[in-house]
């Protein structure tokens, strides 16, 4: 009971954390993220270099993605997300009339974020990496790169992801097992097989709220990653596509809406800040369902976790900031320069 309290008192400190984290990223000065964009980014680089260092990062599962102060543990992978989206949206708008220019508008950009993604998946975190590098891929083709570039990096990089994760036996054994999951359930595919038992136990109109069995020590990772199938079995099936609704009702609309600014700052960044948070529902309903290889990675605003809770909320606050501004506010000038920092730009 005393764990289970501590659990609820974190999640309702991280909610109320991400609740201002919305508002401030809802009405901060765009022009303010703009002037800031490629310190934001040194500082993420900064950040996932230092959880990389034994004795700074702390393991969990095999994993250094985390760095420990008093009571908590911060994901940093999470928060980097916002400067990554921020410094994007103010490549291109600086760039815009370059885009169709392969170095200036397509690799260099790329590069940068690709290196960004380097550190994410050094941790490893294979699904941040992927996430970082597809909403990117997604950002330039929606504000105008050549298609042919986009599908040929696609191609590119993809057979570059699916090799290094054959390099890796866990993340192999994952992939090899998504396409047996039934014949491996006892093994590498425990934990979807538990998730799919949870769906097919709730039916329709679910078993109750708090009444779910799998939960209890059968469903590894029921609070965070395979929530989701919680929820199908609790709630049911008909509450669980109302959830997946939701997400598309969100995705879609924030979209449209965003697509009628034609500011090229405010575009990308709205693009970008909605794209992470629907990718990365996509991606877990998607493993937890069976339709793709497990992969650790939270449901947004849903699952225990208040260092993607506040990342979530944050981006949220950023599509917000997007939706009620007209126009960029008047461009800041070059802040005085303590290191060179130009090929950031």
């Amino acid at each position: 009971m005393i764990a289970k309290g501590i659990y609820m008192q974190k999640q309702i400190l991280a909610v109320i954390l991400s609740w201002l984290s919305c508002v401030v990223f809802a009405f901060i000065p765009l022009s303010l993220l703009f002037k800031y964009r490629r310190w934001l980014l040194l500082l993420a680089f900064i950040a996932l270099i230092l959880v990389l260092i034994p004795g700074i990062g702390k393991m969990v599962n095999g994993s250094r993605r985390w760095i420990q102060i008093p009571g908590f543990s911060i994901q940093l992978s999470e928060f980097a997300k916002i400067p990554f989206v921020i410094w994007l949206a103010g490549y291109i708008y600086v760039h815009h009339e370059q885009r169709e220019i392969l170095i200036q508008g397509f690799l260099k950009p790329l590069f940068i974020c690709g290196s960004l993604a380097f550190f994410v998946f050094c941790e490893p975190d294979y699904g941040g990496a992927f996430l970082l590098m597809i909403v990117a891929l997604s950002v330039l083709f929606l504000m105008g790169v050549r298609v042919r570039h986009t599908i040929s990096l696609f191609v590119i990089g993809g057979f570059t992801f699916f090799g290094l994760v054959a390099l890796n036996p866990n993340r192999l054994r994952r992939i090899t097992a998504f396409f047996d999951a039934e014949e491996r359930r006892f093994d590498a595919t425990y934990q979807l097989w538990q998730g799919m038992l949870c769906f097919a136990s709730g039916g329709l109109w679910g078993n109750g709220i708090g009444l779910g069995r799998q939960k209890l020590s059968y469903l590894p990772e029921a609070h965070t990653d395979f929530i989701f199938p919680v929820i199908g079995e609790e709630l049911g099936g008909i509450f669980s596509i109302a959830v997946v609704c939701a997400f598309l009702s969100l995705a879609i609309v924030s979209l449209v809406a965003i697509y009628q600014k034609m500011n090229n700052f405010i575009r990308p960044l709205g693009f970008g800040s909605i794209l992470l948070v629907a990718f990365q529902a996509i991606i877990n309903i998607g493993v937890v369902t069976g339709c793709l290889p497990t992969k650790g990675m939270p449901l947004p605003f849903i699952s225990y976790g208040g260092s993607n809770l506040v990342a979530v909320y944050s981006l949220l606050g950023l599509v917000i900031n997007c939706l009620r501004s007209e126009s960029l506010e008047k461009i800041c000038k070059d802040h005085k320069k303590i290191i060179p920092m130009e090929w950031l730009t």
